[in-house]
């Protein structure tokens, strides 16, 4: 395994036609687990529809899957040029595998019991059980970032990385702000999907399971419920 960020790998992936296939692969990827949800677990006969009518969102995610790419997956995903036990253990299983599962998400909360949205107003009247159940998620992802922010330091990148990681919250927190006489926040869980996946972005198992479970999570909610906004007017 090459070493967290190491500067060879980087010029190992760059410039080569197995980088297009190492990326094929993982758009199929990310193609086929939007449809999954939609077509499979929702039934829908249209598997490019999410839970918004017609298919614009899968548009988005289709077209934004490059950038989703250079984001996070071409730091830690296998290309083609390894082995092919080797893609089938770090692509396959500990990648593949976390994202297929968390397409699942859904019936993780039936099955705990545990049913809520980050809407304010949800948060303020929990059960028992949700609320250990958010706890729970709040310490796993606290985890995360922790280990997280010493990978980004042992590769002198903890600076930049803070600056991203903390400043995208802080231009949702002013939005909200500005628009809080006439609107809400509702954090859906995609955009906590989508907001974390780029960060889990170093070559070691963690991080890589980490980055498919948050990529699987985003998919999920954009297919399943579609990619709707998250400041909504507080008029009736």
């Amino acid at each position: 395994m090459e070493p967290l960020e190491s500067p060879n790998y980087h010029k190992s992936q760059t410039g080569s036609w197995t980088d297009w296939l190492a990326f094929g692969g993982w758009w199929v990827l990310l193609i086929s687990g939007y449809c999954y949800v939609a077509g499979f677990l929702c039934q829908r006969s249209n598997p490019f529809q999410s839970g918004n009518p017609g298919v614009a969102d899968f548009v988005i995610i289709a077209l934004c899957g490059p950038l989703l790419y250079l984001l996070g997956p071409i730091h830690n995903w296998n290309p083609v040029k390894r082995s092919a036990w080797s893609i089938l253990k770090w692509n396959g299983v500990c990648y593949l595998l976390p994202f297929f599962l968390v397409l699942h998400w859904n019936y993780l909360g039936h099955a705990i019991g545990a049913q809520f949205s980050l809407k304010p107003g949800d948060l303020s009247s929990l059960d028992a059980r949700s609320l250990g159940a958010l706890v729970a998620a709040v310490l796993i992802i606290v985890a995360l970032l922790a280990c997280h922010l010493f990978w980004a330091h042992r590769a002198g990148i903890l600076y930049p990385y803070l600056a991203v990681l903390c400043g995208v919250p802080c231009i949702v927190w002013i939005i909200t702000f500005f628009l809080s006489d006439s609107h809400y926040i509702h954090v859906h869980h995609y955009c906590l999907g989508a907001l974390l996946f780029p960060f889990f972005r170093f070559r070691n198992v963690l991080s890589l399971v980490a980055q498919a479970a948050f990529l699987g999570l985003a998919v999920e909610g954009i297919s399943r419920w579609g990619m709707d906004p998250m400041w909504y007017s507080l008029a009736p």
